[in-house]
């Protein structure tokens, strides 16, 4: 694998993206409103169920890669970075703004790929 970013890099991170998103989303949602988790707990739940997801995901079809526990310890490392991005992130936009729990939930998903990608492309799935 290169660092130059190919189209069927993009679209294939782009897919795994989105599953992994709504499953982050649709997750933390769930646990906040339907069971009343804090919305950071309810958070927490819905990147951790979405972090398996983009790992086989983006290991398989975006990267394609052998899996190895070498990649495994950098996406760790890589998620627990965008994911304390994330919640740094809720807690601006929370407590910056008026804007309701689901835009704030919703621009945090919409960022964390972004910062995902590259520590992805660039660190993790390198050669």
């Amino acid at each position: 694998m290169t660092n130059v970013i190919n189209p069927r890099e993009i679209i294939c991170f782009g897919l795994v993206g989105v599953a992994a998103t709504l499953t982050h989303y649709l997750v933390a949602l769930a646990g906040h409103e339907g069971l009343g988790i804090s919305l950071y707990i309810a958070n927490l739940i819905g990147y951790l169920t979405a972090m398996s997801v983009s790992y086989f995901g983006h290991g398989y079809f975006t990267f394609r890669v052998a899996f190895s526990r070498h990649n495994l310890q950098r996406f760790v490392v890589a998620s627990v970075t965008t994911f304390l991005f994330s919640e740094a992130l809720l807690f601006v936009l929370e407590n910056g703004t008026a804007f309701s729990h689901r835009i704030t939930l919703s621009l945090v998903v919409i960022s964390v790929p972004v910062v995902s990608f590259l520590l992805n492309k660039l660190w993790v799935y390198r050669s």
